[in-house]
């Protein structure tokens, strides 16, 4: 039995709890993170696309850019909360966001590739739609104004857009191509960054630790893990898996079968391609060295994921005859969903009860707000920002590779 007694205890050792956690430690809490396995990021952390979403790819979403604001909202706090990195390497321009030197992410955007459908007049109305507001937020003013106040205000007929409609009709392309401002990501490096600094302002790590059972007391919650028994004042449940055992929530499952490949040109770009029919939609993330990370949709059916990873592989080769793939990997998404949801792009905050709460996060790139909201509904006010953090020179000992660096070492062990 543990017998310290902390003021949180962070169930769950993704990116969700990581932040969180590390944004408790900033105001001197005493925190201890458990996960389940052996290391942390090793589960969704671990698959994902190291893709940072600012909004463009959901400007498609006819949810009055609800997901889009959300996104350029994340990117608000990633510049005020966690500018004190000296990872943290995109800097505010009054037009548009700047990568600056080597850090958390890469100058290598996302080309948008909108498949031509002619004799389909809405969906190039849509795209249209979508191309506008794409240079609006590649053109922000992130100097004078916060990233999700000027969008939602676009409607479908505006001259603009019929503006615009005309282009892409005169466009004899197979594919409507335009620059976004979504980047490429190095997410080993910014979460060991900020981990070592949460282990810099005390925070403790108790992994190999199923969590078993949660008891609510008076003033306090006990934890009882596979091997430990631990108390604390507050418990935040971080894990999908853990918060459908104990709470009435509906997580759901998606499946994003994922290739990696090699003989990746320099020439060639990471693209994401679009499509009126969703299941035509597929991108490409380069990792440098040749190397390249290929996706496509996410499947609701399991069974279904073997036959779409190989028509994932053949599509691309139409694209780049010259990539071979070296092997892929299953991503498994778990969302928050309400019944008339097939998917879920935001955060979720719940308080269960007294001392707990659970968090599912939507999208990777809503963490940088995900934690600051999270501290702001505890205390009542913003976290702390005014100190430089320096990097992290060695890989921390705690963090999981990535799925796609596991299949590229495999096929080196295989020569």
């Amino acid at each position: 039995m543990n017998h310290k007694k902390y003021n949180w205890i962070v169930i769950g050792g993704g990116i969700s709890g990581i932040s969180i956690a590390e944004i408790l430690c900033r105001e001197q809490n005493e925190v201890l993170l458990i996960e389940k396995n052996q290391a942390l990021a090793s589960e969704t952390s671990k698959v994902f696309h190291e893709w940072l979403h600012t909004g463009a790819l959901y400007t498609l979403i006819p949810d009055r850019m609800l997901t889009t604001r959300y996104l350029l909202g994340a990117i608000d706090d990633l510049i005020e909360h966690y500018n004190c990195f000296d990872g943290m390497n995109l800097e505010k321009t009054e037009s548009g966001l700047k990568v600056i030197n080597n850090g958390w992410f890469n100058d290598d955007p996302m080309l948008f590739k909108y498949r031509s459908r002619k004799v389909n007049p809405i969906w190039e109305l849509v795209v249209a739609k979508s191309v506008l507001e794409l240079d609006r937020i590649a053109k922000h003013d992130w100097l004078r104004r916060r990233g999700g106040e000027d969008f939602g205000n676009l409607r479908l007929f505006d001259k603009k857009i019929i503006s615009q409609l005309l282009k892409i009709y005169s466009d004899k392309s197979q594919f409507y191509e335009k620059d976004s401002s979504d980047l490429t990501m190095n997410s080993r490096s910014l979460i060991t960054d900020i981990l070592e600094h949460g282990i810099h302002k005390g925070l403790q790590i108790a992994v190999n630790e199923p969590v078993l059972s949660l008891d609510q007391g008076k003033g306090g919650v006990t934890v009882r893990s596979k091997n430990n028994v631990y108390h604390s004042q507050n418990v935040v449940i971080c894990s999908p898996d853990l918060i459908s055992k104990f709470e009435d929530l509906n997580i759901k499952e998606s499946y994003a079968p994922m290739a990696v490949v090699e003989g990746v040109e320099d020439d060639v770009r990471n693209f994401v391609e679009l499509d009126y029919y969703y299941k035509n939609c597929i991108n490409l993330i380069k990792k440098g060295n040749g190397l390249g990370q290929v996706g496509g949709i996410s499947l609701s059916d399991k069974s279904k994921v073997a036959d779409y990873t190989q028509y994932l592989i053949r599509e691309h080769k139409k694209r780049n005859p010259k990539i071979k793939a070296i092997g892929s990997y299953l991503g498994i998404k778990k969302e928050l969903t309400l019944k008339s949801q097939n998917r879920n792009y935001e955060y979720h905050i719940n308080r269960s009860s007294e001392n707990i709460w659970s968090i599912v996060l939507g999208k990777f790139t809503l963490a940088f707000s995900l934690a600051p909201e999270f501290y702001r509904r505890i205390y009542k006010k913003n976290p702390k920002v005014q100190y430089r953090i320096q990097r992290s020179i060695d890989k921390s000992e705690y963090i999981d590779t990535t799925s796609w660096d596991d299949v590229v070492n495999k096929s080196i062990k295989k020569g």
